[in-house]
């Protein structure tokens, strides 16, 4: 049995381990408080939240640089309730926020009762505005458009897309809109009512008519940092493909990653996720931080961001990128625990096991053994074998037993550098199988045992066929004159007075058998 693929790997339980930037190797992850290339501007936040509508907290949902204005586009919120607003900058860190907001407002009854999640792309003369409406039925995403950004008219009275997939049947939600060529490109989150959102991608010619990619979901949470959910934040096309940064949520507090495509379909997870994390405990985004907005403006690229303090205290800052500053690093340890492996027989020997991979001065790696005959690990079965710390096939003191599972723990003692391990071997053998009866041995369906009957001399059979019918007859072999119980049955020494089992008097000598002629 090997595990030495991706799906080897994944199919087993990870603590602190990456399957995934390098598929068939298990790394350890990256550490949740690496210093990141996104610095943290001295003005944040930035935008907190107003008055009235947006007196709750805000989020940022689009950013554009246009003419030596930054537009920023933003979800405000008063407990649950939320509506759109608009705001302007010449430096994008003070803001002046729209005399008109909010510029979209929630509908009191039907499909958008609240708002969220705008994204803007000014197309031509037009900006058009896919945004999040949630109501009654489903989260779903509506569309609007603007001659100037501020006065908006929405398409219809229905949402132009929500999911009809089965992994997205529950909530359609958070998208990033890009156009390439003449065709729009919508990228959402989605679940079927698990609440473990994934990615997928959709396509239209005009922005409202989508059709979903047969291939989705493109992206799966699938680190512990981000294992119940991924929402697609920003997605950027270049000459080299698709960058997007997205919003993970696996340990209870948001983080953002980083993605990158060829084609917009097939994404690759940076190995330095989480490429932002919150600030320090206590500070205005030391609880969360999410919701990734990149423009690029005066020769610099930022990420706009909503930072959360505490529960429901969300406001928008940004950081700028500044490459090369954040050296890697690694948790310090992390384990592997393999699905059970079923031999079909209590009488398995286990005989090696055998890891391939990468160590350092300061890695190691060590790999252990465990046997039982239940279904699942518990009492009765054995202590992990000692772990093996050097590669190579090394014997197994086990007893035999039909299920196993396989151990292995990553460790490091320089954060900068992580153990590599490419490949678990275990072997085993099974228990030669008994002698076949003559009764179950057959030709053409006829038992062996039939056909050599049928093919002997009739004497031989018979003569054989005495002998059976002697043995089933006889008593216990007797050598030697015996008396036999008259009552009971039972063959007696000569000398007894009396059967030894039912102690009636003993009457009746008894002779051996004369021997077969």
């Amino acid at each position: 049995m090997t595990w030495t693929t991706q799906a080897d790997f994944q199919s087993g339980n990870l603590s602190h381990l990456d399957a995934t930037s390098s598929p068939g190797q298990l790394l350890l992850e990256r550490a949740s408080n690496v210093a990141s290339p996104w610095v943290r501007s001295f003005a944040n936040p930035v935008l907190g939240p107003g008055v009235g509508w947006e007196s709750g907290w805000v989020d940022p949902g689009s950013v554009l640089y246009e003419a030596g204005v930054y537009k920023m586009w933003y979800q405000g919120c008063v407990g649950t309730q939320c509506n759109l607003g608009y705001a302007t900058s010449s430096d994008g860190i003070s803001w002046t926020r729209f005399a008109g907001n909010p510029v979209l407002t929630a509908n009191a009854t039907g499909w958008d009762q609240t708002l969220g999640d705008p994204v803007v792309v000014h197309d031509g003369n037009v900006y058009g505005m896919w945004y999040t409406g949630n109501g009654p039925l489903a989260i779903q995403i509506g569309y609007a458009t603007s001659p100037d950004g501020t006065t908006w008219t929405r398409y219809g009275s229905a949402p132009v897309f929500r999911g009809l997939q089965s992994w997205d049947s529950a909530a359609t939600s958070t998208p990033a809109v890009v156009k390439v060529g003449l065709e729009w490109v919508l990228y959402f989150s989605g679940h079927s009512g698990d609440l473990v959102y994934k990615v997928g991608r959709a396509t239209s010619p005009d922005g409202i008519n989508w059709t979903e990619d047969p291939l989705n979901p493109l992206m799966v949470p699938d680190a512990s940092w981000e294992s119940s959910r991924v929402h697609p934040g920003a997605v950027v096309a270049g000459p080299a493909g698709f960058e997007m940064f997205y919003t993970g949520n696996g340990l209870d507090y948001d983080q953002v990653g980083r993605a990158m495509s060829p084609d917009g379909r097939v994404w690759t997870k940076d190995p330095a996720n989480p490429v932002f994390s919150p600030g320090s405990s206590g500070a205005w985004d030391g609880a969360g931080v999410a919701r990734p907005k990149i423009v690029a403006a005066a020769g610099a690229r930022r990420m706009y961001y909503g930072g959360a303090g505490g529960p429901s205290n969300w406001r928008i800052g940004f950081a700028v990128y500044s490459p090369g500053s954040a050296p890697p690093s690694y948790v310090s340890s992390g384990y592997f625990v393999s699905t059970i492996v079923d031999s079909s027989s209590r009488n398995t020997l286990w005989n090696s096991i055998d890891w391939r991979g990468a160590v350092s001065d300061s890695t190691g790696i060590g790999v252990s053994v465990q046997v039982g005959n239940t279904s699942f690990p518990d009492y009765s079965w054995s202590s992990p074998s000692a772990p093996v710390f050097v590669q190579g096939p090394t014997l197994l003191r086990l007893p035999p037993a039909r299920f196993a599972l396989v151990l292995a723990a990553l460790v490091t003692l320089n954060a900068s550098v992580t153990p590599v391990l490419d490949q678990i071997t275990l072997t085993y053998s099974l228990p030669p199988p008994p002698p076949p009866s003559l009764w179950t041995v057959s030709v053409a369906g006829v038992p062996l045992i039939v056909l050599v009957i049928l093919l002997l001399p009739s004497a031989v059979v018979g003569a054989i066929l005495v002998l059976f019918l002697r043995y089933a007859r006889s008593s216990p072999a007797v050598v030697a004159t015996s008396v036999r119980c008259t009552t009971c049955g039972s063959v007696n020494q000569p000398a007894n007075k009396f059967c030894f089992r039912c102690g009636r008097p003993m009457l009746v000598p008894l002779s051996p058998p004369p021997p077969p002629s």
